[in-house]
């Protein structure tokens, strides 16, 4: 779905709650598709934006938090819990026995200038906007949960749902995702560029998106933040050296809708940089860490507390390319910034109460230096 068709959808949705728009008694009014199902709930977020909100706020008490205070956050079994990632050994090796394979990345991936159009971005915070093949300092990268060079009998290609790996004597089946992106570890920063889950690939290439796989049958090694940090930790001496991550060209749905509310509710529009930057510790800048493209990067952070130091995401920018396209043929970009967090409180003074609210949500009650409590529910 187009963006404008989100900040469409947005503006009759509020005129709708306030009265102004009359909706067309006969339900037969011309509008997208799925207008009416939004506009059901008064406001446009009643689901959607609470859910993301309350998810983003529990990852900055993670975050802003010791590894023992995020574990318990995520309701991590371990005793005491730890919100440090599994795969803490050999990265490479942890993605050859999760059957990922690296492969050629796009030709244009690593031009953030002519072909991304975001070179004076990547200018404005310090950072290189060239591929290093052409002299500059991002390197392109591509991983694939399926093994391109692998045939049949027959001689041809296998195609993933056919490709089978053993791992611990358990049988899985190839997903077929595939993530590419970029690491500039000079200026510090992780940039990703195409990205499709193995949850998503499998749903799409074993069941014809008719159904999402079980968790069991997905790579134990499955999350963006395992695999960007595999990256990450590739022959990289400054691994602390983090200050940005990017998301560009977004074109999830729900994500979509978080950053068109977030610019209508500051009566902006989707511009190039400077663009529009909303702070974490803002219901914007929540919901924004909260989206399906914003948490990958708050757990990066929070499973790595050890390696990289105690590290927030302060505020995040949206923005759009440099380029003349008019914004209905444009897809927008984060810019989520990094920096060094305050040393955290004690984790009895940090959590006075953490529980399971049902089968995938942790309730948190956080009391604040001036006595204010706040809860936080975070849907994992």
């Amino acid at each position: 779905m187009r963006f404008s068709t989100f900040i469409f959808m947005i503006t009759v949705t509020l005129l709708v709650a306030a009265g102004v728009v009359i909706p067309h008694a006969n339900g037969n009014a011309v509008q997208p598709a799925s207008l009416s199902d939004v506009a059901s709930n008064n406001t446009l977020f009643d689901v959607v934006w609470n859910k993301f909100a309350n998810k983003g706020g529990a990852l900055i008490c993670g975050l802003e938090g010791t590894d023992r205070t995020a574990g318990r956050l995520i309701n991590d079994p371990r005793n005491p819990p730890s919100a440090a990632s599994i795969f803490n050994g050999d990265p490479r090796q942890d993605m050859r026995d999760w059957y990922w394979h690296d492969s050629n990345p796009s030709g244009h991936g690593c031009d953030f200038d002519t072909f991304w159009h975001f070179g004076a971005v990547m200018r404005a915070l310090g950072l290189n906007a060239r591929s290093k093949s052409a002299g500059g300092d991002n390197m392109c990268y591509k991983t694939e949960h399926w093994d391109r060079s692998r045939t049949g009998t027959d001689g041809r290609q296998l195609p993933p749902v056919l490709q089978w790996y053993d791992n611990g004597g358990k049988q899985f089946k190839a997903t077929g995702s595939e993530h590419e992106f970029a690491m500039n570890t000079v200026g510090g920063a992780i940039i990703g560029l195409y990205l499709d889950s193995p949850k998503s690939a499998a749903s799409r290439n074993w069941y014809g998106n008719k159904k999402d796989p079980e968790i069991a049958q997905l790579p134990h090694l499955h999350a963006l933040s395992d695999i960007l940090w595999a990256f990450w930790n590739r022959d990289n001496s400054n691994v602390k050296n983090i200050k940005y991550f990017f998301m560009l060209g977004i074109s999830n749905e729900e994500t979509n809708q978080i950053v068109a509310s977030c610019l209508h509710k500051a009566g902006k529009t989707l511009s190039e940089w400077p663009g529009a930057s909303f702070m974490t510790n803002t219901e914007e800048g929540h919901a924004l860490l909260g989206s399906p493209n914003g948490g990958v990067f708050a757990y990066f952070l929070l499973q790595h507390k050890a390696e990289l130091g105690h590290k927030t995401i302060t505020k995040i920018t949206i923005i759009r390319p440099e380029s003349e396209e008019d914004t209905d043929f444009v897809d927008p970009a984060l810019v989520f910034h990094v920096a060094d967090a305050a040393d955290p409180p004690p984790d009895t003074a940090q959590m006075q109460k953490n529980k399971r609210r049902d089968g995938h949500t942790v309730g948190v009650v956080q009391q604040g230096k001036k006595n204010i409590v706040r809860t936080h529910k975070f849907q994992m």
